[in-house]
């Protein structure tokens, strides 16, 4: 997120140090609208009359694909070189900027990227448009540990903003080197590599890295856990969801339970959702895993319902998911499918959705409370609190985050804040949920406060289906915790 709001300050504060705008807006039309391309685009072997065929052009930069990239080292005739892979901006980074400024000058910011770039590097080599925000190219033999001259006037040549429509937007440029064309190399394996150099060289202040078989450890696992995540969607007993109950303090009862994605991996055993779910949220595969998720819940509530059990299961979603075309009309028909109320799902969305007035995410969520589905505000307190965030979000329930929650034994001044946060959501009609509770001091403070419900380890971790049912019908219903009792 600090990634994203550097971006976006950027962005409103930094005047664009000259530049020439008109240049900029010819490669931005649409093409067979009079823009100019740099002749290394489209530099394709195999190409007649000097246009590549469609399938191996990129549709937004024109420039030859990966599929090229693979079709062109197939039919190269070997030798080592240094395969160089450049990023405009990390994903999180160029999701933020979509979401503040639009898909159309995102795209535009893709296209500028590209122009640019491609002045640098020349006519003479071709330069492959790979990824959404990256490119590469091949530079004969190898000069590692240092880096080809060209290198370096490519980060100096990214130093200046890229200028959209007259405002000037920072790239955060990554370059990662690979020596490919080994003896038994993979031009996919060589792409992966250099990908991780590119990550990699964000740590360093050359704006460079050569690929390091230690430092890409982690990346590999996270290429592992994203094409393996497809696999485990697919399966039936690799995704689990565990059920963490949430309770009333006035009652001390137990009505409802977050549902929390468990993922046991067939060989890496199992898998954090803080590493596997926020690798998902940038990527396409958080609308199967929010599906996934969905579907589990509402066939768990039923299960549920048929052995006398009534919950209402909160799900997360992310802003992804709300502005998916068809994410309202899968719920509906998931719930008539299974012939559940709406009021049985509550949906959590993080403090940080836009919740700008008139914006899609903000009407979805107006159109889905309408129907009858609970929304929860996640995590309030986490990042930095807007509070006109909730006069125009249209939610049910205020979550503060644990954070919070757990350093209220440590000093007034988070006592005070907690309580502050309690009122005055109560004051705009929201239920408060606290999150973390651990410990019995902190349940008595937010019972004093007023708090509505309380979720935690003191009460309960996250558990499976069978055992939650056991528990609630056992273990809670017979021997409630201390501070119930008496």
């Amino acid at each position: 997120m600090g990634q994203t709001q550097g971006m976006m300050r950027d962005m409103s504060n930094q005047a664009a140090p000259g530049g020439r705008p008109g240049a900029v807006r010819a490669i931005l039309q649409p093409p067979g609208r009079g823009a100019t391309l740099p002749a290394s685009i489209g530099r394709l072997s195999g190409q007649r009359g000097g246009v590549p065929e469609a399938s191996v052009l990129d549709g937004l930069s024109r420039m030859p694909n990966r599929q090229a990239f693979f079709r062109d080292i197939a039919r190269g005739t070997g030798g080592r070189n240094t395969l160089v892979l450049v990023t405009l901006a990390d994903a999180r980074a160029f999701d933020g900027m979509r979401a503040a400024l639009g898909h159309v000058l995102a795209d535009n910011f893709v296209r500028a990227g590209a122009h640019r770039l491609a002045r640098i590097v020349g006519t003479g080599t071709p330069i492959y448009h790979v990824s959404t925000l990256a490119f590469a190219f091949r530079l004969p033999g190898s000069c590692a540990p240092s880096a080809p001259p060209l290198i370096r006037r490519i980060v100096e040549g990214f130093r200046e903003p890229l200028r959209l429509d007259g405002i000037p937007i920072e790239t955060r440029l990554g370059i990662g080197l690979r020596v490919s064309g080994g003896p038994g190399a993979s031009p996919a394996e060589d792409l992966r590599a250099a990908l991780s150099a590119a990550q990699q060289s964000h740590a360093g202040k050359s704006g460079w890295a050569w690929y390091d078989l230690e430092s890409d450890e982690a990346h590999r696992r996270t290429f592992q856990i994203l094409t393996n995540l497809t696999a485990a969607l697919e399966a039936e007993s690799q995704l689990e969801l565990h059920y963490q109950p949430k309770i009333c303090l006035a009652t001390r009862t137990c009505d409802s339970v977050e549902a929390l994605v468990r993922w046991t991996h067939p060989v890496l055993g199992p898998v954090s959702p803080a590493e596997f779910v926020p690798l998902a949220e940038a990527t396409v595969l958080v609308t199967p895993l929010t599906r996934w998720v969905i579907d589990a819940a509402t066939r768990q509530i039923v299960e549920w319902r048929r052995k006398g059990l009534h919950m209402r299961v909160a799900i997360n979603i992310s802003p992804r998911n709300l502005e998916e075309p068809d994410f309202v009309e899968y719920l509906l028909f998931n719930c008539a499918a299974r012939g559940i109320d709406h009021g049985a799902l509550e949906l959590e969305v993080t403090e940080g959705v836009s919740a700008d007035e008139g914006s899609l995410i903000t009407d979805r969520i107006t159109a889905l409370r309408a129907l009858g589905f609970h929304i929860a505000i996640d995590d309030f307190g986490a990042g930095f609190s807007n509070m006109a965030y909730l006069t125009r979000l249209s939610a049910n329930t205020l979550k503060i985050d644990r954070s919070l929650v757990s350093g209220l034994a440590a000093g007034a001044q988070n006592g005070r804040l907690v309580a502050g946060i309690v009122q005055m959501g109560h004051d705009l009609g929201y239920k408060i949920v606290a999150e973390g509770v651990e410990t019995e001091r902190e349940l008595d403070l937010l019972a004093d406060w007023g708090c509505d419900v309380g979720q935690g380890w003191h009460f309960g971790r996250p558990m499976s289906a069978d055992r939650f049912f056991d528990w609630h019908r056992g273990a809670w219903d017979e021997q409630p915790p201390a501070a119930a009792r008496g």
